[in-house]
């Protein structure tokens, strides 16, 4: 198994609310790749500073075998 991964891009900030609400649905599921590798979803939040939207999203890539 790998070690986890990260993804941080920046969202408009009047859509962070929605953003936030469907990658909240997403944490502890796990998403068949093409490559054939499975990609679990271990944490995913928006997070909102300011002027700023900040989407986070970590996750863990397995091989199916």
């Amino acid at each position: 198994m790998s070690l986890p991964w990260g993804v941080k891009e920046f969202v408009e900030l009047d859509q962070a609310e929605a953003y936030s609400e469907f990658v909240s649905t997403l944490v502890e599921t796990s998403m068949s790749l093409p490559s054939g590798n499975v990609a679990n979803i271990l944490k995913a939040d928006v997070k909102t500073k300011k002027d700023k939207s900040l989407l986070i999203m970590r996750y863990q890539l397995t091989t199916l075998k």
